[in-house]
């Protein structure tokens, strides 16, 4: 096991405050998804960046740890919780902004590069620690995949809203 840091510090008020801060900024934010979209999208958020991080940050990958050690601690969990609110407010502008078409290719590339930015401060503060050359730009891809994914699954939530809700009243 590698140990990085033992003390409690920046690293874990990064996902703390993060926590607090997105999730408050949900609560403030006019609603414009039901509470079960609200929380689907949440959850979707947690799943993209819980799938991603233990694709490769463990065997027989193991590019990077997070938080103070190599092996799995609460607030690593809690960091995968700080995804929630980041997946939700993608989505959540997708639709206020009312992106479509071409429009989505631009929308992609800027919640990349917010990512980018967002890695680069969870490296600084000691969240994340490459290992075996993983180089942070090799996240962008990652980050572009999870982001379209996340707009299919939008796609595909309204669309089984759309015709879920008719086929059920037809039984």
């Amino acid at each position: 096991m590698k140990v990085y840091d033992s003390a409690f510090n920046e690293n874990e008020w990064f996902v703390i405050i993060s926590i607090i801060v997105m999730n408050l900024a949900i609560w403030l934010a006019p609603k414009i998804f039901s509470k079960l979209e609200s929380v689907g999208y949440y959850i979707f958020g947690i799943y993209i960046g819980l799938f991603y991080d233990h694709t490769l940050s463990i065997k027989p990958w193991d590019y990077y740890d997070v938080n103070d050690n190599s092996s799995y601690q609460f607030i690593d969990f809690l960091s995968y919780v700080m995804y929630g609110p980041y997946g939700y407010f993608f989505v959540y502008f997708y639709v206020k902004w009312n992106i479509k078409r071409l429009k989505v290719i631009p929308y992609i590339l800027l919640w990349s590069g917010l990512s980018m930015l967002l890695e680069w401060i969870g490296l600084k503060v000691g969240l994340f620690h490459f290992d075996k050359g993983y180089k942070m730009y090799w996240s962008f891809p990652i980050y572009l995949l999870s982001q379209t994914m996340t707009i299919v699954f939008y796609h595909l939530s309204v669309r089984h809203e759309k015709t879920g809700n008719k086929q059920r009243s037809q039984l």
